[in-house]
């Protein structure tokens, strides 16, 4: 894939763009290979960058991402000890943000996420993927939210007591939210943490979309119309979250948007706009997420090229921000506390 060449204009948008990466799954390259966060890696050379090593905090700072979106990750075949592992990783999360102070901060709301972002610091909170970690139970949640918990996503690869997958163990587009689903929709609600609608199955998603009282994240997906994938979300279900003032960012895996790299972003990106309009777009790379990446997207430091794509096909300065943060930090200062 040819390199693109990022212009001086480019270059001066990306700098002064607030981006938060609504995904990010370093917290697994944490857990799997004790990753430096503090060192800058070569980037994976692996075909399609695959797996992991894509990000750093040096090559996150090179790349401007001002906030990121950990994914906190639970294996459902760990039997009762999901809320253990989502404390070992909201403890993870605080320890490498104490051993970096000058370089990165946990912040709970868009005010401290700002301020972060005016002291040269990267932002970072926590996102549950998948509720069959909290085992049935709200109780843990105050917990959660008072160590930097800021969205769950109601449903990873399998089934929960919440609600089905759209793809993996038990999915199903037809079955809906559980009661224990209605109940955890309005209690994230109540505590200030967004509900996250990737991964969860069509009926579902309609009913905890519908049910929400405010606006919800699609933290890392990609439009059907565009490429369909098991991963994808029909025009109608964007309708759905723009319906509650929501955002959906969307992601970098190659399998999930289809080949083509910076263009094909530029495809999802296009479409959303089409469809539902810049207020209600964002990107949540998944990098990290033991996948498939473009060539020209596979680092965080590659992300101005992306920049000049947006430049390149119309986008004004002002919707290019909105995309890169400004949309995410709506939800979050309207969810969460400005």
């Amino acid at each position: 894939m040819k390199a693109v060449v990022v212009s001086e204009e480019a270059r001066a948008v990306h700098e002064s763009a607030l981006i938060v990466d609504l995904h990010n799954d370093l917290l697994l390259t944490s857990y799997f290979l004790g990753w430096d966060w503090k060192r800058h890696h070569r980037p994976n050379p692996l075909p399609g960058a695959a797996l992991l090593g894509h990000c750093d905090l040096p090559r996150l700072r090179a790349g401007n991402i001002g906030c990121l979106g950990l994914g906190v990750v639970v294996n459902p075949l760990r039997g009762r000890s999901g809320p253990d592992a989502i404390r070992r990783d909201l403890d993870q999360m605080k320890r490498e943000a104490d051993e970096a102070p000058d370089q990165l901060v946990v912040c709970g709301d868009a005010t401290s996420i700002r301020a972060a972002r005016a002291a040269g610091k990267i932002a970072c909170f926590a996102g549950l993927e998948g509720a069959h970690a909290l085992h049935g139970r709200l109780d843990d949640l105050p917990e959660f939210h008072r160590r930097g918990l800021r969205y769950v996503t109601l449903t990873h690869f399998s089934e929960n007591e919440a609600c089905p997958p759209m793809v993996g163990w038990g999915s199903s587009a037809s079955r809906g939210l559980s009661l224990y689903g209605t109940e955890l929709v309005d209690r994230l609600g109540e505590l200030g943490i967004v509900v996250d609608l990737a991964h969860v199955g069509r009926e579902a998603f309609r009913e905890a979309a519908k049910r929400a009282r405010k606006p919800v994240f699609v933290t890392h997906t990609a439009c059907n119309a565009v490429y369909g994938s098991p991963r994808g979300l029909d025009d109608d279900q964007l309708v759905q979250v723009a319906e509650t003032g929501g955002v959906i960012g969307v992601i970098f895996v190659t399998p999930f948007i289809g080949g083509g790299g910076v263009p094909q972003v530029l495809r999802h990106l296009r479409h959303l706009r089409d469809t539902i309009g810049v207020a209600h777009i964002a990107i949540g790379t998944d990098w990290e997420g033991f996948s498939l990446y473009p060539s020209d997207l596979s680092s965080a430091e590659q992300l101005p090229a992306l920049t000049q794509g947006l430049l390149s096909d119309g986008w004004s300065v002002d919707e290019i921000h909105a995309v890169y943060g400004e949309n995410s930090l709506r939800v979050i200062a309207e969810v969460c506390g400005s």
